[in-house]
């Protein structure tokens, strides 16, 4: 990891004003990448863009709406003009959503969280990654959750929305390979933020999602972020981009991805998949 040095390339971070979006940029600018950072809070984005100057880095904010393709494609061609092509894009941008029986929640914000964690994701990703296969090289890292494939009574919008990306995520690598483009997801581990202390506090006893973070959290086996940043500058630098597609976890140890790729390939492992009876 000490090596790793992003002097003279671009990242872009979204979600970037607080979290582990927050922590991502720094982590990225102190290796030495210049890093364009979005979200809708321009004062948050602002603290973290002086953090990042203050401590000699390079950073350029731009705030706008992920879910409006215009404010979208309009932030992306300024922080280009300002740093220059985008070598890594970060989607870190996402929201827990409603929770509760789906009978009783409000239809417009469960589809909410779909239009945040999903099509925000998409509308920044065909912004940057159209550049990206002009010039045939990129890495565009899309933040899921283990939730992806951990159904959870009471969570329906996230888990489901967190499946959504990450089976787009392996589409779209498919895709983006045939063009230098590398994609992944990445799932940063049981971090305490904002979002996972809200679940944490729910009222809930039997809820898998709910029981498992607050037991992490009671238990001291949550996330460091300082881990959960060191994993995904790791997969940011290119070290696990022979594992394209797959949903790269904060909590493996970063040589089990390269010493086993052959064993993750083989076996479908980190990937949704559907196993079918055997005769």
């Amino acid at each position: 990891m000490n090596n790793i040095d992003f002097k003279g390339q671009v990242a872009v971070i979204t979600g970037a004003s607080r979290g582990l979006g927050k922590a991502f940029a720094i982590g990225l600018a102190e290796k030495g990448a210049s890093v364009g950072i979005i979200a809708r809070s321009s004062s948050g984005l602002k603290e973290v863009g002086d953090i990042i100057r203050n401590s000699g880095g390079s950073a350029v904010e731009a705030t706008c709406d992920l879910l409006n393709e215009h404010e979208v494609d309009r932030a992306i061609k300024y922080i280009e003009g300002q740093l220059g092509d985008i070598d890594i894009l970060i989607n870190n941008a996402g929201v827990a959503g409603p929770t509760g029986p789906d009978w009783t929640l409000d239809v417009k914000e469960w589809w909410k969280t779909f239009e945040v964690n999903v099509l925000g994701q998409f509308l920044v990703s065909k912004a940057v990654i159209s550049g990206m296969a002009k010039r045939g090289r990129g890495r565009v890292v899309n933040v899921s959750s283990a939730a992806a494939g951990f159904p959870s009574a009471n969570y329906s919008a996230y888990c489901a929305s967190k499946a959504a990306l990450t089976m787009w995520t392996e589409c779209l690598a498919e895709e983006a390979a045939r063009h230098g483009v590398t994609v992944l997801a990445y799932h940063p581990g049981t971090v305490r933020t904002d979002m996972t202390e809200y679940s944490s506090s729910q009222p809930e006893k039997d809820n898998p999602i709910v029981t498992f973070i607050r037991d992490a959290f009671e238990n001291g086996t949550d996330t460091p972020i300082e881990r959960s940043v060191e994993s995904l500058i790791f997969v940011a630098s290119g070290g696990v981009d022979d594992l394209a597609g797959i949903q790269i976890d904060a909590e493996v140890d970063l040589k089990e991805w390269n010493t086993r790729s052959a064993e993750i390939k083989e076996k479908g492992l980190y990937a949704i998949r559907i196993q079918e009876l055997k005769n």
